[in-house]
């Protein structure tokens, strides 16, 4: 009986931590959307756009207004299909909206965001950072729809999961650079830290728990292999 409470409390938590990470990138991107206003017409005082009046000309206007619109439709979406994937009722739109996914990650957003790292406010080891991270989201939509398709869907799960992670990272770019302005730790160095691992962290961090995941399930299914493995 003790164990069962223990189990019924963690699962309780569980849930009331991803609620409130929910919240909280919820309102992030409510927030960033929030200042479209700044956009249409430009406003070169505006945070995102100061100084850049020299930049924004060519290629990466039609490249930022193209990512500012379709990226947060790629984040909803993004978000259904994770919570729709193991709902057979969901199973048909689930299907519609992951080849919408698809085209839209890989025909605009992603696109449209490799052109702007080579603008990052920061310089080249930031832009990097946000190019290499463009290029993963198109990888791994790429191959979550492979393996969809394929009707794998473990392994299509798990691309998906990626996916999603690297959709949400500038909400925890956000995120982070809110803390460093609060606690007057901004600085370009910062901001580059912050423009690798705001998505190389998540990332890391869905294989550690994947990974432990397996291996308790490994223990339980041959606890003496797994014994005689730890010897």
């Amino acid at each position: 009986m003790k164990a069962l409470g223990s189990s019924s409390r963690y699962r309780t938590l569980k849930a009331i931590a991803a609620g409130t990470v929910v919240l909280l990138l919820s309102k992030v991107l409510v927030s960033i959307v929030a200042e479209y206003v700044n956009y249409f017409p430009p406003n070169f005082d505006a945070v995102f756009l100061l100084g850049r009046e020299e930049s924004f000309r060519g290629i990466y206007p039609p490249a930022f207004f193209v990512h500012i619109i379709t990226a947060p439709i790629a984040i909803v979406l993004a978000a259904y299909l994770m919570l729709s994937g193991k709902r057979k009722t969901h199973g048909t739109w689930h299907r519609r909206l992951g080849k919408a996914q698809l085209f839209l990650v890989l025909g605009l957003v992603a696109p449209s965001g490799l052109i702007m790292a080579f603008w990052a406010f920061s310089g080249p080891i930031a832009g990097v950072g946000f190019g290499m991270q463009a290029i993963a989201t198109a990888l791994t939509v790429t191959m979550a729809a492979r393996y969809a398709m394929q009707r794998n869907f473990p392994v299509h799960q798990r691309w998906a999961t990626h996916c999603f992670l690297l959709l949400v990272a500038p909400l925890l770019f956000r995120i982070v650079a809110g803390i460093l302005i609060v606690t007057d730790t901004e600085s370009f160095t910062a901001y580059q830290l912050n423009a690798w691992l705001s998505w190389i962290v998540p990332m890391a961090a869905y294989e550690v728990v994947r990974w432990r995941k397996r291996r308790k399930a490994a223990k339980k299914k041959h606890p003496q292999d797994m014994q005689l493995q730890e010897a």
